[in-house]
């Protein structure tokens, strides 16, 4: 849920850190770290950067419900992250050392991989890149390490990065950030990619990471590959339930009905409560999500916490949804609205976790395109690759703004790996997508009016489609997209 940037060669360059300060400041309660070379400070005004004389800085932001602070050092580096790591107990057994949070694990991580002792470039990378592989989690990480400094995120790319070279260097979790302070030639890292920026030379070089390469198709039956998918699918939301409270996003299709029946088994055992959040607009004609969900939680015991606003209330939030995810075209307004409210709606009962079903589409073949598809398994493979670039930037970036983690148990690396190796006769046929899914949710016991359910947009299933319209035609417009862009505009 946290913000991070950095900047070098400050001196010779324009840009402002004290511009993204102000930004975050206006979101809310957020603390901020700074690491000037001398130390990690507290920073809680804007006058104290400028106060400053910095050539280079690290400034990391956390909301005040975080659990641990983004930036750490020791004697031979220094880092900063927005990281959620799901296997701490098996990282500090590892290491021999105490879970306590992300940053002091990744700190003992690095600390035993890095060395000042005349390594190349090439030899930096391998060793970072093998200590990122024993991480089982979402991160966007910047190491500094003499006049090296590395940037790397997971291979998915579900927390974000991008940076920028046209005056100085600077990296930042959100594109704007850059822009705001000056930098015009953005750049998102590729999440299969590592970089480093000599801070000596001036000069950048990347190396890729493997990823998704050289499956092999599972050859055994459908029984055999769908237990498969289900053991992994369990351990996938069993590392990342947490030790508090914490909620489902829940449209009531079958990707979110599975994740919140599992995630309600595993919450029983720890002795946490898991609650379920559907989101939809209010009106005499309930929205399709709300009346499934209310249905199916009562059969299936689940907490469920029903959202319903209003025209006034959907305005409202497009006012902060629309500058916030940049490129606002109506699909994507419409789902980030969906995100928005939902995080909303479960920070204000005091729940800072919530699970989402991103992914099972991309992976399973949800969409009606690939019904036509030349090569699923391809065209689920390239999905997946693209995703940091259509999803996974625009929620986290709403996710991030309320102060909400977001858990993406279908987008765990191992259950990603397992799902493309699945035939493609097991995925899809003229008469259904996702089959395979549908099938472990039948041996989970869900009843057939959700097996058997079509997929329908978030935007649609929450009925804010609607809401968009009749918000354009009572503002004046003669489209959604137009209507949409008046909030960029305004900005």
């Amino acid at each position: 849920m946290g913000r991070i940037a950095g900047f070098f060669k400050l001196a010779s360059s324009s840009i402002s850190m004290v511009k993204i300060f102000n930004e975050m400041e206006s979101r809310g309660d957020y603390k901020a770290f700074i690491y000037t070379g001398d130390g990690i400070h507290k920073v809680c005004s804007a006058s104290e950067i400028q106060s400053m004389s910095l050539n280079e800085a690290m400034i990391g932001f956390d909301s005040l419900a975080a659990s641990s602070p983004l930036s750490s050092s020791s004697d031979q580096f220094e880092f900063i992250g927005d990281t959620d790591i799901y296997n701490l107990d098996e990282l500090a057994c590892e290491l021999h050392c105490d879970a306590v949070e992300n940053m002091s694990i990744l700190t003992r991580l690095l600390q035993d991989t890095f060395s000042l002792d005349n390594c190349s470039d090439h030899e930096m990378f391998q060793r970072f890149n093998s200590s990122l592989r024993t991480i089982r989690g979402v991160y966007a990480i910047a190491f500094h390490i003499g006049d090296k400094l590395f940037l790397a995120r997971d291979r998915i790319g579900i927390k974000p990065l991008w940076y920028g070279v046209s005056s100085g260097f600077a990296f930042a979790s959100e594109k704007k950030f850059l822009e705001m302070s000056g930098l015009h030639e953005v750049v998102e890292l590729d999440p299969r990619q590592i970089l480093c920026y000599d801070l000596k030379n001036d000069t950048i070089k990347v190396y890729d990471r493997e990823f998704l390469q050289g499956l092999a198709e599972h050859q055994g039956s459908f029984v055999e590959v769908r237990d498969g998918l289900l053991s992994l699918l369990k351990d996938a939301v069993s590392i990342r339930v947490p030790d508090e409270d914490f909620g489902v996003m829940f449209s009531a299709g079958i990707d979110s009905t599975i994740l919140a029946l599992l995630c309600k088994g595993f919450a029983e055992a720890k002795g946490v409560i898991c609650n379920c959040y559907t989101v939809g607009l209010s009106g005499q004609v309930p929205s399709p999500d709300i009346t499934c969900a209310r249905k199916l939680a009562d059969e299936l015991e689940l907490e469920l916490n029903v959202h319903e606003i209003g025209l006034d209330t959907v305005e409202e939030y497009l006012s902060t949804v629309v500058p916030l995810i940049e490129d606002a075209t109506v699909p994507k307004t419409g789902v980030a609205l969906t995100m928005y409210a939902a995080c909303k709606a479960a920070k204000n009962d005091g729940i800072n976790i919530l699970f989402a079903g991103a992914g099972a589409d991309e992976l399973f073949a949800g969409y009606n395109r690939f019904k036509s598809s030349a090569s699923v398994n391809e065209d689920c493979i390239r999905d997946i690759m693209e995703m940091h670039e259509v999803n996974t930037y625009r929620d986290d970036t709403v996710a991030a703004f309320t102060g909400a983690k977001v858990r993406l148990p279908y987008l765990d690396e191992k259950f990603v790996e397992y799902a493309l190796a699945i035939p493609k006769e097991y995925k899809i046929s003229d008469e259904m997508n996702k089959i395979i899914l549908r099938k472990a949710g039948v041996e989970l016991g869900l009843p057939k009016y959700v097996t058997e359910r079509g997929k329908k947009a978030a935007q649609y299933g929450s009925r804010f489609d609607q809401a968009l319209k009749k918000l354009a035609k009572r503002a004046g417009f003669a489209n959604k997209t137009d209507y949409i862009n008046s909030f960029q505009e305004s900005r």
